[in-house]
């Protein structure tokens, strides 16, 4: 069951559609695959019906961006109850913050010379969900910019940059907390990269394990091998579950495609039956 649990369509910064995302992942040969949008799972039916027609198993799942002191880390919540109302009302804050913050970023970059309308940016999106890839890509179709890297500096929206703004600080905890709570498993993303921090370490994640982590993204398309290796055995020594994913964003990650990183059938095994031995517990 090759598979790729870390992807993202257009409900977030993607560019596919989640039925998009399913007929490539067909295509690519996998058998299983996790649709983790940024902070909502508005994807999430059609990407799981989409995998019921083509014989896709679709994982629920979406990337919560939570914050340990000034570290900004992301967490992938696999089977969350997306459906739940109670959830569905704590991620409608998290989305709504999330578009407060690209209308306080697109107005920064108005007072910087860069004349964007939300609507514009919104369009580019094709949602409701704005993050900076769609503004950096609406400057680059307004000629603001060449690439979308450029818009990503400290002149405009890059971390710290004159048009940047923080997002809202969900405690990196408090986050696990709520996955277990609507029966979820909470995952370590990409842990190599993180803003705040060169990187995490094996007593940075130890720290995390104790808040009650389950497992770590060792496999990343942006992990070398030796970064792997590294956190394959953080992973062991500390008895977190292995999972991995492309962080497939389409367009909006030029370089990356879906199944670059393809995670072995025992690592998802080994998932899908400690989610099954979490579920008969509660």
């Amino acid at each position: 069951m090759p598979a790729d649990l870390h992807l993202h369509s257009i409900y977030s910064d993607g560019s596919c559609t989640p039925a998009e995302l399913v007929e490539l992942a067909r295509e690519r040969g996998l058998d299983t695959v996790a649709l983790a949008d940024h902070d909502t799972v508005a994807g999430l039916d059609e990407m799981i019906q989409a995998g019921k027609e083509k014989g896709i198993q679709v994982i629920p799942a979406l990337e919560l961006s939570t914050y340990d002191g000034e570290v900004e880390l992301h967490i992938l919540a696999y089977f969350i109850e997306y459906r739940n109302p109670a959830f569905r009302e704590k991620i409608k804050k998290l989305y709504e913050k999330r578009k407060e913050r690209a209308a306080g970023m697109i107005a920064r970059l108005n007072e910087l010379g860069v004349g964007l309308t939300y609507q514009e940016v919104r369009k580019v999106a094709g949602t409701d969900y704005i993050g900076r890839p769609h503004i950096a890509r609406a400057m680059v179709e307004g000629g603001y910019v060449r690439e979308m890297k450029d818009a990503f500096s400290t002149e405009y929206i890059g971390n710290g940059g004159r048009a940047y703004l923080p997002k809202y600080k969900l405690g990196t905890e408090e986050a696990i907390g709520m996955i277990h709570e609507y029966g979820g498993i909470a995952v370590l993303a990409h842990p190599f990269y993180v803003n705040g921090r060169d990187y995490m370490d094996k007593e940075a994640i130890g720290a995390l394990a104790e808040y009650g982590l389950d497992g770590l993204e060792v496999y990343h398309s942006k992990h070398s091998k030796e970064v792997t290796a590294y956190y394959l055995t953080i992973a062991r020594e500390l008895g977190l579950l292995v999972s991995g994913g492309s962080d497939y964003h389409g367009e909006n990650s030029p370089g990356v495609k879906m199944g670059d990183i393809r995670l072995a059938d025992r690592y998802v095994e080994q998932i899908q039956e400690y989610y099954r031995e979490r579920k008969e517990e509660k």
